[in-house]
């Protein structure tokens, strides 16, 4: 094989522009590699991808590029003020009650 197995794979997902099917991932990826599906191989190129950090599970058997994957902003000021709040509903109870 020339090229990587990842390297095809990666190059079927960039193509394809969204998450696919494991199955449609493997066959799109041995066709790249111009090589037969054999369990052997399909189950060496499958840990190749889960092993591979670009790839990102995205369940019911999808696979997707990490990439593509929105950035999220950062939680912890928003968990510091829910924290803040809660305690201070608490002590106001705690007032009231006594």
């Amino acid at each position: 094989m020339a090229m990587k197995a990842t390297d095809a794979a990666y190059a079927v997902l960039k193509a394809q522009g969204q998450p696919m099917d494991v199955q449609d991932l493997l066959d799109e990826t041995l066709m790249q590699l111009g090589v037969d599906r054999e369990p052997a191989i399909v189950a060496r190129i499958y840990t190749d991808i889960n092993l591979d950090p670009r790839f990102q599970y995205r369940g019911g058997a999808s696979w997707g590029l990490k990439e593509w994957q929105p950035r999220s902003p950062g939680r912890g000021s928003l968990g510091r003020d829910r924290g803040g709040f809660e305690e201070d509903d608490g002590e106001e109870l705690e007032e009231d009650d006594g």
